[in-house]
């Protein structure tokens, strides 16, 4: 336990301090005591909540919020582009970059790597919602694992290595949920719509496809196949996410696009 303890406060000495003063940043905690919060909310307390009670209508609330994501996804891929990405990145390796100047594309890439662990509190909302409407069979254990794991591994990103090569990560999630949102807007839109949106499960094959992405970046890192001074270390624990992540969203698919047709045949 000392150990661990120990190993803690070297952790902590090397963090990146350009972003000491930014809200949530000051320790990992509050966090951590979110995310477990939401794991307590949408297992235990919110199903207890709604038990008695009717379901709540939520749908202008729920388009708004899409309108939000997508905006807010779409801005937080601009900036990494511009920022990084598609200015003067590697997209073989890359390190952090360490300039305290407010004008730097360091600074700049360190802001929106904040914004995007902060985001993923805001996509807490998405099981919230599903709670209210009790729909619980819709808060799957991907949704519950997804969304506590990610803002622990933001807050890690940020807190010590806010840009260069996990960045990449980041990025390409915020793709997805543009994507994602979009469809969830245009399929509250009404039925019809829907024949716009028969491409419904590619968004699960476009997920899993992010995951190997990241995946494989990683392990250029992992296995030495390149050097910038960017932390393999960091990158391994980003693959191992990456590998739940994507047994999880290929359980979700075979379940619902694969084993569903099976069923009516053999009804």
């Amino acid at each position: 336990m000392g150990s661990l303890i120990q190993s803690y406060h070297e952790l902590w000495e090397i963090r990146d301090l350009r972003v000491e003063g930014w809200p949530m940043m000051s320790s990992p905690w509050p966090t951590v005591a979110l995310s477990a919060a939401y794991v307590y909310l949408v297992t235990m307390w919110g199903p207890r909540f709604m038990k008695d009670r009717k379901p709540y209508e939520l749908k202008m609330p729920i388009q708004i919020y899409n309108i939000i994501q997508v905006v807010l996804s779409a801005y937080i891929v601009y900036e990494a582009c511009v920022s990084g990405w598609t200015n003067h990145y590697s997209w073989v390796c890359q390190p952090v970059e360490t300039s305290s100047d407010p004008d730097s594309n360091a600074m700049r890439m360190a802001r929106i790597v904040w914004i995007y662990y902060l985001s993923k509190f805001v996509e807490f909302l998405d099981t919230f919602f599903f709670i209210a409407r009790k729909k619980f069979s819709h808060v799957s254990v991907l949704q519950v694992v997804h969304h506590s794991i990610m803002p622990i591994f933001a807050y890690c990103l940020c807190r010590w290595l806010p840009g260069g090569h996990e960045s990449f990560g980041g990025m390409l999630n915020s793709v997805v949920h543009f994507i994602m949102y979009g469809y969830y807007f245009m399929a509250a839109l009404g039925p019809q719509f829907q024949k716009y949106l028969w491409w419904k499960k590619y968004l699960t094959t476009f997920q899993m496809i992010q995951f190997l992405a990241v995946f494989t970046k990683s392990m250029i890192l992992i296995l030495g196949l390149a050097e910038c001074g960017y932390p393999w270390q960091f990158s391994a624990v980003t693959a191992s996410i990456m590998v739940v992540f994507f047994i999880l969203f290929a359980n979700f698919f075979i379940q619902n696009y694969l084993n569903k047709p099976k069923s009516r045949k053999s009804a």
